[in-house]
């Protein structure tokens, strides 16, 4: 097998910990040097609220200024990987290009992520119907079946307009509302947290808050692959 993202041969030869490790052998989709182009987030090189690269871990003048557009609780986002080359040519391939293989490459991070944090409802971004027709999957559904976390589809996608990709910064930032709240059993005093594969501008996210916060939600936070 060859690595999704590079073509390069995988190397299938297995170590001594992983023949003794009595677990099931689980085939890697894609090569080390490839791996290793992802960058972590480094808190303490870090926006605290929006997980921004910078030179610490200040709050970024975008994070303030989300706080005050958006009620409730202050911008509170966690993000695996920074938004370099090789996690734009993964999101490529996986989103644009539909291949649902690498929807598991994360699933380590995200079910981590999941028993730290096992009071909170994981609510995925829902995309708009034309979306989903063209593309055939929710890419953060799939990211979080394959991980083997819960989610509850609490939020509906009705936006008919353009798409957020196609947009720039300005016009993203005055995007109108997307979302409506569809679950009609929600628990208000159960914090949420919102999954999206990318924070870019967070305009969708901050959506996606006003109006679960406007339902009477307490508390919102946000979590994504990159930023």
């Amino acid at each position: 097998m060859n690595c999704l993202l590079c073509n390069r041969t995988l190397n299938n030869t297995l170590t001594l910990a992983q023949l003794f490790s009595f677990t099931a052998y689980s085939q890697p989709l894609i090569c080390q040097k490839c791996l290793q182009s992802f960058q972590k987030v480094e808190k303490e090189r870090a926006c605290l609220g929006c997980a921004r690269i910078q030179a610490n871990n200040q709050i970024c003048p975008d994070c303030l200024k989300w706080s005050e557009i958006v009620p409730g609780d202050f911008v509170s986002h966690h993000a695996f990987y920074h938004y370099n080359t090789a996690l734009k040519d993964w999101l490529h391939q996986y989103k644009i290009q539909g291949d649902t293989r690498l929807a598991s490459l994360w699933k380590k991070d995200l079910y981590t992520y999941y028993q730290r944090h096992p009071s909170m409802m994981i609510v995925p971004i829902p995309i708009s119907e034309s979306s989903l027709q063209i593309r055939g999957f929710n890419q953060c559904i799939e990211m979080l079946n394959c991980a083997n976390v819960p989610y509850v589809e609490v939020l509906g996608n009705i936006h008919h307009g353009q798409k957020q990709s196609k947009k720039n910064r300005y016009e993203r930032l005055e995007s109108a509302q997307p979302f409506q709240v569809i679950e009609k059993n929600l628990n208000l005093n159960q914090p949420i947290l919102l999954f999206d594969d990318l924070y870019t501008t967070g305009r969708t996210l901050m959506h996606a808050k006003e109006v679960l916060y406007e339902a009477g939600v307490k508390s919102v936070h946000s979590l994504s692959i990159g930023r």
